[in-house]
């Protein structure tokens, strides 16, 4: 089975791991009909199942946890933040724009950008035209 890469914006909140677990929660939602006739009936049940485990989603579903860590740092099933110097070098700017962060993730090289490796994820926050947070932008690669 190939790598699938993802990518997703969700409203912005303080804690990336209260959004990540919203945008999950949203996901599960909408895909539902084919985990349900899994025997999963909530994102829970299909975790506590391991079925993701042994199949992925291709999706955020894939991730569980935020993390903050050195760049390619990060364990399978784990995002990591993006800010700072590392926002600068991907974004070219600490407080990137949806379209930014949207083109970047969209055409990024899998040699330089991350997520370097498979069943992992980054997030960032995205600012609007006032540079407030708008949104968070989750993108990752999963696949073995």
């Amino acid at each position: 089975m190939g790598a699938s890469d993802w990518l997703y914006f969700t409203p912005f909140r303080p804690s990336e791991q209260e959004a990540l677990d919203h945008l999950r929660a949203e996901v599960f939602a909408r895909d539902a009909e084919y985990y349900r006739a899994e025997g999963f009936g909530s994102l829970a049940a299909l975790v506590a199942g391991g079925l993701l485990d042994e199949e992925p989603a291709h999706s955020v579903l894939d991730v569980r946890r935020v993390v903050r860590c050195e760049p390619d740092t990060e364990q399978v099933g784990e995002v990591r933040v993006v800010e700072g110097p590392e926002a600068v070098e991907l974004f070219g700017t600490e407080r990137p724009s949806h379209e930014t962060v949207r083109q970047a993730v969209e055409h990024r090289s899998p040699e330089w950008f991350p997520p370097f490796g498979r069943g992992s994820g980054c997030c960032t926050v995205v600012h609007d035209g006032d540079d407030r947070p708008e949104s968070l932008c989750f993108w990752g690669t999963t696949g073995y």
